[in-house]
């Protein structure tokens, strides 16, 4: 490709380097190589001129002449070479290029993805700023400042409930707030900054025990063996380890990792929540002390430090979620992605990829073994396992002999209403806990809505309170009393009466907030502690929290989905599945699938000893078939009958979906403009491949931008090649979601 700059220069030497720069713009940009430089190779940051601006971009090649179609003139000189060795390996160059190719973005784009920030934008952090409160106003103070400067309030009780220093820059991503109400009362005195420290070190005065590895069963020995097989051979292997919950896939992995480690090569394991990352992390770090992690926790200083000492062979494992699936691992042999149908493995923003299918990739470039482990595959990976694309390895039985736990499923439209209170908790379940209580047991109870009610609704007109700048509604919040829109973070007063007709409104649903004091009342004598995105403030606040349950410090551990995988605690011996039917109400056709997944993996927390254990899930619509294979343990049932559904109306994996998203702050100009994308692809003529569209999304409207969508159905991928070019096109001006 070529450089799309128009200045002009006197006649060039050479040779020449192709870059690619972090911008939407589907091309490489030619630049000339400073004689000075000496050689310049693929996979080394560049610092380059771009229109006025200076980028940090990426070498992808390099040429002894120009394309016949480039005026040398034209072609400007790379200003800086930042790296005198590649930074990024050939193997993550090609696996950029695919990334590209798949998502529909820039290859520039994809290798800024695999960088920390500090390295794209070279500008390495060795420390970062900090916040934190040093004195809290009372009175009239509070209130006046409440008044006049709501988002200075909003900063002040939120660091308050964080009870020590944040970063600035996670403050601002969780609170939607500037720096500027920060400044104001640091000057005021009320908060002060700081900045951390400058190496992180992840495992800084935690000591750790090694372990001895467990006999293996039977079932387990034939699942190593056969991964073992796969590492020996050194070639590319894809494997999915489908085994019920507690059936011991995380033995199977650490056996898996010790043969890498013995072969001098490295590994990744991805995790799906940062929850998961303390438990996870410590059972790795007892076989082996070369563990690095990342993760959206990280400040930028503290994952660069991460990143460079796995380029540097420092370590040669890396634990995280799906950012860590990019580090630069030396001698990659081995590549687990655990929970592997989970939705945060998919990236929301460029590049939007799923980190299942990158991981397979990148084993296939390095020559690894990938390892998919789950209870409850993805039909994707189902589906791939069943035509002969992944060798399944099966463990049917928990390890020791235990059993999965009964599941009762409650009605809760036969229950009893609370007087004058919404029902969280139905007499089986209360039941269930006082049995598990007086027993000195404990239990984990799940609903996966924060807050403590999601909407307020009007039942004279129907009306729900509804964000000004989205169409989303409002979730109340007790301890803010405010009502708070959960995807632009906006804050708004308690509503009094309906927006449309005026008439009173009413908190309705259950949110984690409202079902905390609810089991307090009926159990005040119960230690509750609260996981979801309000508590978990801090970046220790998951570590913490964990070992404070583990060590028997709670009764409850009351939470959204982050506490429904992984987590393996003896003594819980009850699973509460508050309100089965949440994910069921969202317009995706994986909702049923999501529903299942959710109900199984949180049913699998529960008889993880020989204390054994129960399930009690409420729904109020208990026939629905996730809910009704979810209580049998069955999920080979219900992958048949979603299976059946997904293949009649043609969802993958039975088909491939491609949308394309066209936002806008003007409602007609988003519309004209889908209505234009919509023609450019009805002009194409591709068998096997249906438009429908243009249309609203399920949600309109989004941060004040209006929204609309246009999904391309076909029978199979190769059927979208004839519209390829214009969806590149596309992809420039709005966003192409291949699913």
């Amino acid at each position: 490709m070529s450089s799309n700059q128009g200045f002009l220069f006197n006649a060039p030497g050479g040779p020449y380097a192709r870059i690619a720069l972090d911008t939407p713009v589907r091309r490489e940009f030619s630049y000339r190589i400073p004689p000075s430089f000496g050689s310049v190779e693929v996979g080394c940051r560049v610092r380059v001129p771009f229109g006025t601006r200076d980028l940090v971009g990426v070498v992808v090649g390099t040429d002894p002449h120009l394309p016949p179609d480039l005026d040398p003139r034209r072609i400007r000189d790379i200003r800086i070479l930042l790296d005198e060795t590649p930074l990024l390996t050939g193997a993550l160059v090609r696996l950029a290029r695919h990334i590209a190719d798949t998502t529909f973005c820039s290859w520039g784009q994809a290798l800024s993805a695999m960088m920390p920030a500090a390295l794209r934008k070279d500008r390495p952090r060795r420390t970062i700023p900090t916040v934190e409160v040093i004195s809290i106003p009372e009175g009239e103070s509070l209130e006046e400042l409440e008044r006049k400067f709501p988002k200075q309030e909003k900063a002040l009780a939120w660091l308050a409930k964080a009870g020590g220093p944040v970063g600035v820059r996670e403050f601002c991503s969780r609170t939607g707030l500037s720096r500027s109400p920060l400044n104001t009362l640091a000057k005021k005195g009320w908060v002060r900054f700081d900045r951390r420290r400058e190496f992180y070190d992840p495992f800084a005065g935690k000591a750790s025990t090694p372990d001895t590895p467990p006999e293996l069963t039977s079932q387990q020995k034939l699942c190593v063996d056969s991964i073992c097989m796969g590492l020996d051979t050194r070639e590319h292997a894809d494997y999915l380890l489908y085994g019920i919950t507690g059936s011991g896939k995380t033995e199977v992995y650490l056996r898996a990792l010790e043969r890498c480690l013995e072969q001098g090569r490295g590994a990744i394991i991805l995790v799906p929540e940062i929850a998961l990352t303390p438990q996870t992390v410590s059972r790795f770090r007892a076989r082996c002390s070369e563990i690095a992690v990342l993760h959206s926790g990280l400040t930028d200083a503290e994952r660069h430090d991460q990143w460079v000492a796995l380029r540097e062979g420092r370590l040669r494992v890396v634990v995280g979620a799906r950012s860590a699936l990019f580090a630069p691992v030396p001698d990659l042999g081995l590549i687990v992605v655990d929970e592997e149908h989970e939705s945060s493995f998919r990236q929301e923003s460029t590049p939007r990829y799923h980190a299942r299918n990158v991981a397979r990739e990148r084993a296939r470039l390095e020559g690894a073994v990938c390892v998919l482990g789950s209870a409850t595959p993805s039909l994707e990976s189902w589906v791939s396992a069943n035509r002969g694309e992944l060798k399944r390895l099966d463990l049917p039985e928990r390890v020791a002999g235990g059993k999965l736990p009964p599941v009762q499923v409650v009605d809760m439209r036969v229950e009893k209403p609370d007087k004058k209170h919404w029902l969280v908790v139905s007499d089986p379940l209360r039941r269930a806990m006082e049995e598990s209580f007086s027993r000195d047991e404990q239990a984990i109870l799940f609903l996966n809505r924060r807050g403590f009610a999601p909407a307020w609704h009007c039942r004279a007109c129907g009306e729900t309170v509804k964000c000004k700048g989205c169409d989303i509604a409002l979730t109340y919040h007790r301890w803010r009393e405010k009502a708070l829109c959960h995807f632009c973070m906006q804050e708004f007063p308690l509503p009094q009466s309906c927006p449309s007709c005026s008439e009173d409104i009413s908190l309705v649903g259950v949110g984690t907030e409202r079902a905390e004091l609810t089991i307090q009342r009926m159990f005040p004598d119960i230690r509750i502690a609260r996981m979801d995105r309000d508590t978990m403030v801090r970046r220790e606040s998951y570590e913490e929290l964990l070992a404070d349950f583990g060590a028997g410090k709670y009764d409850i551990l009351l939470g959204t989905q982050m506490v429904a995988k992984g987590l393996d605690f003896p003594n819980v011996t009850l699973v509460g599945v508050l309100d089965a039917d949440t994910a069921l109400h969202h317009p995706d056709f994986r909702a049923a699938e999501r529903c299942f997944d959710l109900i199984a993996q949180v049913s699998g927390r529960a008889g993880r000893s020989s204390k054994g254990g129960q399930v009690v899930v409420q729904s109020w619509i208990p026939e629905h078939a996730a809910i009704r294979h979810a209580a049998h343990h069955d999920f080979i049932g219900f992958a048949d009958v979603e299976m059946k559904e997904r293949r009649e109306f043609g969802y993958p994996p039975f088909s491939s979906i491609v949308r394309v998203l066209i936002e806008n702050t003007d409602r007609n100009k988003a519309e004209a403009a889908a209505k234009k994308a919509a023609d450019s692809l009805l002009d194409i003529q591709a068998p096997g491949v249906r438009l429908l569209g243009p249309a609203p999304p399920p949600v309109e409207k989004l941060k004040n931008r209006w929204r609309r969508q246009i999904l391309v159905k076909a029978d199979n991928h190769q059927a979208l090649r004839p519209l390829m070019p214009t969806l590149y096109a596309l992809s420039e001006k709005c966003a192409v979601i291949h699913d």
